[in-house]
């Protein structure tokens, strides 16, 4: 532990380094309670607690929360699981909006009975140990707005979602050539692309691109790939990129994801490496961006 007193400035640069990286990452709890605990007693008095106010830069916090924590500390020394307890709450939105949130979450239509234990249970994976990144994450495609319509829904009244790309759920008729093709490559041969019969249930160029994608999958649909992603279909995307864009392309270089969203979590967990990358979104943004970023 690094020997400091509470007149130190170099104790003040690390209890302003741990914030920022707690508030970055949801890591570091006990860290920043032995640095703020400076006499190393167990506990933070009311005299350590000024000191930390005093000269830490306490961003993200949300709004009662410092008075809070003082207050505190007025009335007895904090403990660790007190001071966890509270930070865990302090650096996520405030009590009264995290409740709202809990309460819109718990009464949505399609959640289900979820188990409630007679007793109050405790496990060693809880809120508390969890990761906070994680726990702080807001994803806002899934979040306040759509709770609230979804239970106006549920009340019988029409809603019109815009707040993500689901065609199919406002009416969209599906494209029928992909899932032609799907369902010629998932079926047997002797029942599908085999069958004599093939051609008068099925167009003929679902036909050929079935046999095609049937050709690069000996295996099957049901069989694990390369981790890119079937060759030839990179190919068949290289080929694309190169046309559109008359700059060659290639399929080494091309991963194939399992929708949008694995592919931005791909890219943001190899760019962000430490609390002190920073990531520029364009807002308005896809809140999968501001959400991961959270996270990690």
């Amino acid at each position: 532990m690094l020997q400091t007193t509470k007149a130190s400035p170099t104790l003040g640069f690390f209890q302003q380094e741990c914030w920022d990286t707690y508030v970055a990452t949801g890591r570091g709890c006990l860290t920043l309670f032995q640095l703020i605990d400076s006499d190393h007693s167990g506990e933070i008095t009311v005299t350590e607690l000024q000191y930390f106010i005093d000269n830490v830069d306490s961003h993200g916090l949300n709004h009662a929360a410092k008075q809070e924590i003082w207050d505190r500390t007025k009335d007895h020394d904090i403990s660790f699981p007190e001071f966890q307890e509270w930070l865990i709450r302090a650096t996520k939105f405030d009590t009264q909006r995290n409740s709202k949130y809990q309460a819109m979450y718990d009464i949505q239509p399609d959640l289900g009975h979820r188990y409630a234990p007679q007793q109050k249970q405790e496990y060693s994976w809880n809120s508390s140990t969890m990761s906070q990144g994680l726990r702080r994450m807001q994803y806002a495609v899934r979040g306040e707005v759509v709770m609230k319509a979804d239970a106006m829904a549920a009340e019988g009244r029409e809603i019109i979602y815009t707040n993500i790309g689901n065609p199919h759920a406002v009416g969209q008729k599906p494209l029928t050539f992909y899932r032609e093709v799907m369902a010629l490559c998932d079926l047997p041969a002797e029942f599908g692309i085999d069958n004599p019969a093939v051609t008068s249930a099925f167009p003929e160029d679902v036909v050929v691109r079935a046999r095609e994608m049937r050709a690069s999958m000996p295996s099957g649909t049901g069989a694990y790939t390369n981790s890119q992603g079937i060759l030839e279909f990179r190919q068949d995307i290289a080929d694309y990129i190169t046309d559109r864009d008359e700059h060659v392309a290639y399929p080494a270089n091309i991963f194939l994801t399992n929708g949008a969203s694995a592919g931005i979590e791909m890219v943001l967990n190899g760019l962000i490496s430490d609390d002190k990358d920073a990531i520029m979104i364009p807002i308005p943004q896809y809140p999968i961006y501001s959400a991961l970023i959270g996270r990690l």
